[in-house]
């Protein structure tokens, strides 16, 4: 039998500390074949290009950088795009600024699915409704994932419980709010993650004044599976 401790390492893992030779610090929680990555990049720091067998989807959440996937260069800045580098396709990163720039990265490998990415490398903002009364929600999609930044209002804002086929991280990037994933509860801060696999229970309420924001990834995407369709029959 599961103890506490053991469900909430299973969808809370502890992060393990990371530091790089040239300064950037990243916060590593992984599940399975999945590995969220926070990542803290100095003022005037390079990443240099790299690539792996993973694939790798990122995201800034504060501050800008000039993101290299092959041979295209973007500037992405807070919340507005997000990359995906495919398996063994090199990618690197320059803070330019004066400021640190807080960014997530996702790497995952699994032998079912197929790693697939706009031309340019780059997703842009699909669509942003409200998913719930209150709850502003906006899209990247790709075929194979969907990426939903999420606010949840204060004073009892809530997702209720629920399952679905895809399987389903998140971030928590502001403010704070009380995360359920098969009755195991903890209390999502800045940077803290969560896995829930296919089928398993989950919900959220935010108890506190201020407005809680988070980034969620589906596999497969959830909400806007009409374009992933489309995108197939196009290819």
């Amino acid at each position: 039998m599961k103890t506490k401790e053991d469900m909430q390492e299973l969808y809370f893992p502890t992060p393990k500390l990371i530091e790089w030779e040239n300064g950037v610090r990243q916060y590593s929680t992984v599940r399975g074949d999945t590995e969220v990555l926070m990542s803290y990049v100095p003022p005037h720091t390079n990443v240099e290009p790299h690539q792996h067998k993973e694939v790798q989807i990122g995201m800034v959440v504060s501050g800008e950088l000039m993101m290299t996937v092959g041979d295209v260069t973007r500037k992405m800045t807070a919340l507005e795009s997000a990359y995906i580098a495919p398996p063994h396709v090199p990618h690197g990163a320059r803070n330019d600024t004066d400021q640190e720039v807080i960014a997530i990265d996702i790497k995952r490998l699994k032998a079912d699915e197929t790693y697939t990415s706009p031309e340019d490398y780059f997703l842009d903002i699909f669509k942003t409704r409200d998913l719930l009364p209150g709850m502003e929600v906006t899209f990247f999609v790709e075929d194979w994932v969907e990426i939903m930044l999420a606010k949840i209002p204060g004073n009892g804002g809530e997702m209720p419980f629920h399952k679905h086929r895809n399987e389903q991280i998140g971030i928590c990037i502001g403010g704070g709010y009380d995360m359920t994933v098969e009755g195991c509860t903890v209390e999502m801060k800045f940077g803290t993650a969560y896995f829930c696999e296919p089928r398993e229970d989950h919900g959220a309420i935010n108890r506190s004044e201020k407005e809680s924001k988070s980034i969620n990834i589906f596999f497969p995407p959830r909400y806007n599976r009409a374009k992933a369709k489309k995108m197939k029959a196009d290819e």
